[in-house]
């Protein structure tokens, strides 16, 4: 029984503490799947990662944090993409 009620709390992943993390990181630590990440920064202009030489997306530990928060106002408070995107332009 203890195991069934442990299994429905969701624990959040702590941030490890690096400089960059890529997009699978994030992914993992967000629990969002990476197409999602790729079109928050389609419809959020203040969600800009960068890019290494390679291409790859290159995320710091500030954008890791706004992606929890819009994570949070999206499926917790229910707001709308167009609520988060008026939300931070203030």
């Amino acid at each position: 029984m203890y195991r069934s009620t442990a299994k429905k709390i969701n624990i959040q992943n702590p941030i490890p503490d690096k400089l960059f993390y890529k997009i699978g990181e994030v992914s993992r630590i967000a629990d969002i799947e990476p197409y999602v990440l790729r079109y928050w920064e389609t419809e959020f202009p203040f969600l800009k990662p960068r890019k290494n030489k390679s291409g790859q997306r290159v995320y710091i530990k500030k954008d890791l944090e706004l992606i929890l928060q819009i994570k949070r106002l999206l499926y917790q408070e229910r707001y709308t993409i167009e609520g988060v995107r008026k939300k931070y332009s203030l």
